[in-house]
């Protein structure tokens, strides 16, 4: 992981550099495999510290959180909560469009018995139905 730190009308710290990249891979090596770059910047509004938080990841995905919190350490916690949040929800996204099964595709069409058609009302499904089915299909495009 790379990681590059900016801070914006504040000075900057050694102790928040490390507190932050400690908590962040600790968070973010549970979803990732492939390298990552995450740009950290922290500035100061006021009384209340920003941070905001960007990560590309080699997988091809960016997510980005920010939030505004009167300690800079708190800042840092709620933003690898959001981080969290959202690389669950990218993970997920990617084992359902994976997981999807031809098996639950076939079986959702009505059939015909009279036009000599597979009938699957049964509750298993095996590969020779799967098989004719397709055979059937092709037939059909074809004639």
């Amino acid at each position: 992981m790379q990681f590059q730190f900016s801070f914006k009308q504040m000075a900057p710290s050694e102790a928040l550099k490390t507190h932050t990249q400690a908590k962040l891979m600790e968070r973010i090596q549970k979803f990732v495999s492939k390298p990552v770059a995450i740009h950290v910047t922290f500035s100061q509004e006021r009384h209340e510290f920003v941070m905001h938080c960007g990560i590309t990841g080699g997988d091809g995905f960016n997510i980005e959180a920010e939030t505004k919190c009167d300690d800079a350490y708190k800042a840092v916690d709620l933003v690898s909560d959001k981080l969290t949040t959202q690389l669950k929800r990218q993970k997920e996204q990617l084992k359902e469009h994976k997981g999807k099964t031809p098996t639950a595709q076939v079986a959702r069409p009505k059939f015909r018995k009279d036009k000599g058609e597979i009938n699957i009302d049964a509750a298993e499904i095996d590969a020779a139905d799967i098989l004719k089915y397709e055979a059937l299909r092709k037939q059909r495009k074809q004639g």
